[in-house]
């Protein structure tokens, strides 16, 4: 594979950067931050069996950033705890109605850019996220070895 000169690559990380940037922009204002409407996104699209340690491990957030942010979504009403039966140390989590509701105030402003987005790019916009899609997967990877 040809090596791409480091001033190319400076360049691909300030568009990331600049892309990322501007579609965060669009949604500011949210009650939530991005980490906590990640581990409630997590809650409600798997409700199954959750804890502290199964949403770090499926969020890659380090297990001390998700109890903070476990602490604030409490304390937010977000979410309810409940004694682990096979497991005293630990307790399950589940959405309270707040939360869902938060949850859904939430995306509907921070998904928007994202669907203006589709609508201008077209099929080019699933393209897109496929190659994001197969970036991560090569990035985890790399992670683990």
């Amino acid at each position: 594979m040809e090596q791409i000169e480091w001033l190319q690559m400076l360049s691909y990380q300030q568009e990331l950067h600049h892309f990322s940037r501007d579609l965060l922009l669009q949604s500011q204002n949210q009650t939530l931050t991005a980490s906590e409407r990640e581990l409630l996104s997590r809650l409600y699209l798997e409700p199954q069996v959750n804890t502290p340690l199964a949403l770090s491990r499926c969020s890659g957030m380090k297990k001390e950033a998700v109890s903070r942010c476990l602490k604030r979504l409490f304390e937010k009403g977000c979410i309810q705890k409940e004694k682990h039966p096979k497991d005293e140390r630990s307790y399950l989590l589940s959405l309270t109605e707040t939360g869902q509701k938060e949850l859904h105030k939430n995306y509907g402003a921070i998904l928007q850019p994202l669907y203006d987005l589709r609508r201008r790019m077209g099929p080019e916009f699933d393209v897109l996220f496929q190659l994001i899609c197969k970036a991560n997967l090569k990035v985890n990877d790399s992670d683990k070895k």
